[in-house]
């Protein structure tokens, strides 16, 4: 009996599967995950290039990569109000071009100042394509399957965190930054293709709104919930840049190599239980959860010295955080109408992307005076108190199980 419940269960997740990845869906996935992954081509092993070929300081070689994340936050920032101008398919397309546009200029950038304005381009044009995405994925995915449709696309991204670095750093050591070029050319290509096999795309809610309102680009009902997801994405942030050293310092560098592989791998074999979970539940109990395993994945980063110790953070932190931030992007939805799906999205990756580039800004300066212990320490307390800011903001407010179907 119990037998016959499983397979009934299971045929149900099946068609529940079936209903969101199909068509349009698999094809968007498929452009968030290519563009990701140039983007990870070029980010991890770009400040390399540059150092070497202009002969310049690591900080400058450095700020070209920065580049490349303040071009996504301004294209994420004037999107949200071109995507309900012209609708989500034109942005999209804006968007593809530009980042296009952006990894073509690699072959002839000659000097430094055209790397700048290449990494700038390339992020302009990434940020905005992904609101577009992340715009055009919440209104074709059911409302009642607004969780899991939404992580399963977050899957893509995780998918290019796995692949793109590792990709790249083989490039650049076999062959060298020539076959970084090629490849990022070839996934530009796939990508152009890939946008003209996208159908009949929902009509967008059009309206024209005042360029110089700030409401035209972010929305106000969102901006609580973001102010908790840039308190958290300082602390992954600041693991992103300052792994490898600590990695170096405690003579762990074998076991940081996999470290965002175990992460990726993990965040894409619970996103969809979780986004399940979120449209059966709701999401206050996930958000809870999340931040609490971030917390705890950070604090253990902060003392661990041993292989088993630094992956057992990557696992708890792919549990964690990489499902704050599919089910955050599903929250953010789901305190506006469908109309400002762009200014909502715009809101949640604007605070996200925040949160990640200004971390390792304002934390750095703990690590001569405590060391990468006090520092990721002081990072886990800060996630504690992104969660008592999320329990303090929605203790009263109702928080709606799925976005406005329209």
């Amino acid at each position: 009996m119990s037998s016959e419940k499983e397979n009934s269960t299971n045929d149900s997740f099946l068609s529940l599967l079936r209903a969101i990845c199909c068509g349009n869906f698999n094809v968007l996935t498929g452009i968030n995950l290519l563009m990701l992954m140039g983007y990870y081509l070029v980010f991890v092993t770009g400040t390399a290039y540059v150092q070497q070929t202009y002969e310049v300081s690591l900080s400058t070689a450095g700020f070209s990569s920065g580049l490349l994340v303040i071009g996504c936050l301004t294209g994420r920032f004037i999107s949200g109000n071109q995507i309900s101008r012209f609708g989500g398919r034109s942005c999209l397309l804006a968007g593809i071009l530009l980042y296009s546009c952006g990894m073509v200029w690699l072959f002839f950038a000659d000097s430094l100042t055209e790397v700048f304005v290449q990494r700038f381009v390339t992020g302009l044009g990434l940020g905005f394509a992904g609101t577009a995405l992340g715009v055009i994925v919440a209104c074709i995915v059911p409302g009642h399957l607004r969780g899991l449709g939404i992580s399963l696309f977050a899957m893509s991204a995780a998918l290019a965190l796995a692949l793109g670095p590792s990709v790249g750093i083989a490039l650049i050591i076999a062959v060298g930054w020539s076959a970084v070029i090629c490849t990022a050319l070839l996934l530009s290509l796939l990508i152009l293709l890939a946008f003209f096999l996208l159908r009949d795309l929902p009509v967008m809610h059009i309206r024209h709104r005042p360029a110089l309102e700030l409401n035209s680009y972010i929305d106000p009902r969102v901006l609580p919930f973001s102010m908790v997801v840039f308190l958290a994405c300082i602390g992954y942030g600041c693991v992103q840049a300052f792994l490898t050293s600590l990695s170096v310092e405690r003579g762990l560098v074998d076991a940081a190599g996999v470290f965002f592989l175990a992460y990726a791998i993990v965040a894409i074999l619970t996103r969809p239980v979780i986004g399940r979970l979120y449209d059966l539940r709701g999401g206050k109990i996930i958000i809870y959860s999340a931040l609490l395993l971030t917390a705890g994945a950070i604090f253990l980063l902060a003392w661990a010295n041993t292989a088993l110790l630094l992956l057992g953070s990557a696992v708890i932190l792919g549990i964690g955080f990489a499902n704050f931030q599919s089910i955050g992007h599903v929250i953010a939805l789901s305190r506006v109408t469908r109309s400002r799906y762009a200014q909502a999205t715009t809101t949640f990756f604007m605070a996200f992307d925040l949160g990640i580039g200004i971390g390792p800004f304002l934390f750095a300066m703990l690590i001569p005076i405590a060391g990468y212990e006090g520092m990721f320490s002081a990072l886990g307390v800060l996630e504690l108190c992104a969660l008592a800011l999320y329990c303090g903001i929605f203790r009263h407010a109702g928080e709606s199980k799925h976005a406005h179907p329209h």
